[in-house]
């Protein structure tokens, strides 16, 4: 009895899961000649930490990304993967779905910003020999 009493306080007191992948945390951080876009996906869904200035990317500080046209988007590569199908696609426009404060609505943004910005660029040539 004194066991079973043990593994059930064992079982209470350690952490569950909140949900399947949701411990995968994934950030970004961009800078570049005073505008900025700090991401962070978790518990699947993506949250805007930072963006200035907020007319450039469409999103402001404590906005959820919900998708992107009509891909769900739960974490930060699921964005840009979304966003380079609309670039491949040769769209100049895509629309973010947001969660702000309690309302949930579709903002143009330009998919060239964007890219700029979760699209990492080539890289460079390995030297000569």
């Amino acid at each position: 009895m004194r066991a079973l009493a043990l593994a059930v306080a064992m079982t209470v007191a350690l952490p569950l899961p909140v949900l399947a992948g949701s411990s995968t945390v994934q950030t970004m951080n961009w800078q570049q000649d005073g505008a900025r876009l700090a991401l962070r996906s978790t518990e699947g869904q993506v949250q805007v930490d930072a963006a200035s200035p907020e007319a450039r990317f469409g999103v402001r500080r404590g906005d959820r990304i919900l998708r992107v046209d009509d891909a769900p988007v739960r974490q930060i590569d699921q964005l840009a993967t979304a966003l380079r199908k609309a670039d491949a696609a040769g769209r100049t426009q895509a629309y973010l779905l947001l969660r702000r404060d309690s309302r949930t609505f579709s903002v143009p943004v330009a998919v060239a910003t964007w890219k700029a910005v979760l699209v990492p660029p080539p890289a460079p040539p390995p030297p000569p020999r």
